[in-house]
């Protein structure tokens, strides 16, 4: 009599992240480490920040080491590196696109026999372009209208013709506008990092337009928690948004950071860029009819997690000339 296969939630509790010294790598491997998971981080360099007992490859993703193609088999593998952001310039698009698509289609090719399931980060804050849609579903159309979101858009599509041609088993989760702790405002990696550390340091704030512009922001442990649920139990070739499901003006979100911190920000306005869309709430239904997830985390709640843990950075750092991480 043939064993059945047990439970994908039961085979699967080794975990590779690709990218995992990035703001979402990080704390999705400390989460997944207090879930009893075995984690294996790949990146360019390494993060003081990944979790004890952690399994440590180093390398570039365009020409992956074979310890990290050895790790992937039989794991969870979280795709979440990306090596640029949005923006409405062009003059680097070859570049993203080698680093990124190339990068992914080529590691596709050589893991396409390799009995992993995959998790891809995209972005559902750029592939879906300009909307007047109160919230985007699954099904709404893709038009990105900046570089970044044409490769996450493509590289979405090639996890789709290697299920299709060779049976890959892939989820793609498109996320919103996280933030939270390990953020970096130095890297460009999120709008509320980057009020916290100009709002504080008293540093005038630009504002685009006329601050009305809105957005999707969700807390980092949800979307931890969403990316382990969709790794676990997301249907093979589905897409699922990954956000909070409520918007948030650019002004608002200024005046709540200014609250906190006590500061009042000093507002610049600028004209509107091209690479801004008016509006972008995801439709979260989804993803919390099949698999239960929700945000357990507001925005005023995700917003004084964050403040606590930058204080603890302020003090940890203030002595050592370093730069927040």
């Amino acid at each position: 009599m043939t064993q059945e296969r047990p439970p994908l939630g039961d085979r699967r509790r080794k975990a590779v992240i690709l990218g995992a010294s990035g703001f979402i790598g990080i704390n999705l491997a400390r989460a997944m480490a207090q879930q009893g998971f075995e984690i294996v981080c790949f990146a360019r360099h390494a993060s003081e920040h990944w979790p004890d007992g952690s399994s440590i490859v180093l390398g570039d993703l365009a020409a992956p080491p074979r310890q990290l193609l050895a790790a992937m088999e039989g794991s969870l593998v979280f795709h979440l590196a990306s090596s640029t952001r949005p923006t409405a310039a062009t003059e680097m698009a070859v570049a993203e696109i080698e680093a990124n698509l190339i990068a992914t289609v080529a590691l596709l090719e050589a893991t396409k026999s390799s009995d992993c399931r995959w998790v891809f980060s995209s972005s559902g804050g750029t592939v879906y372009g300009q909307t007047d849609a109160l919230q985007i579903s699954e099904e709404h159309a893709n038009v990105p209208i900046s570089s970044y979101g044409t490769v996450k858009l493509a590289i979405e599509r090639y996890y789709s013709l290697y299920r299709a041609l060779h049976g890959i088993d892939s989820v793609i989760a498109r996320i919103s506008n996280p933030f939270g702790p390990h953020q970096s405002a130095a890297k460009g990696q999120g709008l509320i990092a980057a009020l916290f550390d100009r709002v504080a340091s008293r540093t005038p704030v630009n504002i685009w337009g006329d601050g009305e512009n809105v957005r999707d922001y969700v807390y980092i442990d949800d979307v931890a928690q969403a990316l382990i649920s969709l790794g676990l139990g997301g249907r093979a070739g589905e897409i699922y948004n990954v956000g909070s499901g409520l918007g948030t003006s650019v002004i608002d979100l200024v005046k709540r950071i200014s609250a906190i911190l006590r500061v009042p920000a000093k507002l610049v306005y600028a004209p509107a860029r091209g690479v801004d869309v008016r509006r972008n709430v995801l439709d979260i239904q989804k993803i919390g009819r099949e698999l239960g997830w929700r945000p357990t985390c507001t925005l005023d709640e995700g917003i004084a997690l964050t403040y606590r843990w930058r204080q603890g950075q302020i003090v940890q750092f203030r002595d050592s000339g370093q730069r927040l991480a």
